[in-house]
């Protein structure tokens, strides 16, 4: 259950969106929820997926997705992380989740990070290491979206850039644009041990950054195309002091 778009093209950047889908596999029967639920922001990352689409077709580089909800098992944290599998979301109890043990033994944790989690980084692995046998150094472009309100406040970022210790792709975003309010590792924090970009990029050394788009604000084509473009020509203005980053570990702030 994992899509992945350009596979075979030769680029610089790698596009990732963990929380694309918010489908739920048959044999879990919804996780005991109602169709509503799995369309609300608990299960996955509104507009993130169609934003990650046209950057990985403009940017004509690869784009990894998991084809799962993150209520099944969220692929952006550590498989030791007590909210890998969420019993409670936005203060909603998964039923489907109610019996997993976070304990090493418990079959139904170990069968989800068998079939759904370890495919989706092992995918990863698999394009970065391609690249990388192409003498090409991938910088990872992470794509998410965050609600416009929280527990009944109106959030005024637009725009999060998430970043632990290596700062080369998030200085970019950060200096980039006027007239956005930008959060600078928020409206969340970057410095998540195990995460996706925690494995994939602090660990390799590779270029990283998360950006979190509120979902207001990419609720439509038109608004997920500006998205797009405002990202790929931050990208591209800066392509060429993106092209001379080598590969170096800055190490985690977590560790």
């Amino acid at each position: 259950m994992i899509n992945i778009l350009n596979g075979d093209k030769e680029s610089n950047f790698l596009v990732i969106c963990d929380h694309a889908s918010n489908v739920i596999p048959q044999e879990y029967n919804n996780l005991g929820l109602c169709e509503s639920v799995l369309g609300t922001h608990i299960a996955y990352d509104i507009g993130a997926k169609e934003v990650a689409i046209g950057l990985s077709d403009i940017l004509d580089c690869p784009l990894i997705m998991p084809d799962f909800s993150r209520l099944l098992i969220d692929p952006n944290r550590g498989t030791e992380d007590p909210t890998l599998i969420m019993k409670i979301s936005d203060d909603r109890i998964i039923e489907g989740n109610r019996n997993i043990s976070f304990l090493k033994d418990c079959e139904d944790k170990k069968s989800r990070i068998k079939n759904f989690y370890d495919p989706y980084h092992s995918s990863i692995s698999k394009i970065v290491k391609r690249l990388e046998r192409q003498n090409i150094l991938p910088s990872i472009i992470s794509i998410h979206s965050f609600t416009p309100e929280l527990k009944g406040r109106k959030r005024k970022i637009e725009m999060g850039v998430l970043w632990d210790k290596d700062d080369r792709l998030a200085k970019i975003f950060l200096k980039y644009y006027e007239n956005i309010f930008i959060g600078d590792n928020k409206p969340y924090s970057g410095r998540l041990k195990n995460d996706t970009l925690y494995k994939h990029g602090t660990r390799n050394g590779l270029p990283h950054v998360l950006i979190e788009l509120r979902q207001d604000l990419i609720n439509s084509k038109n608004n997920q195309k500006l998205w797009v473009d405002k990202i790929y020509k931050t990208l591209i203005d800066n392509a060429d002091r993106i092209g001379l980053f080598k590969r170096k570990k800055y190490g985690s702030f977590v560790d």
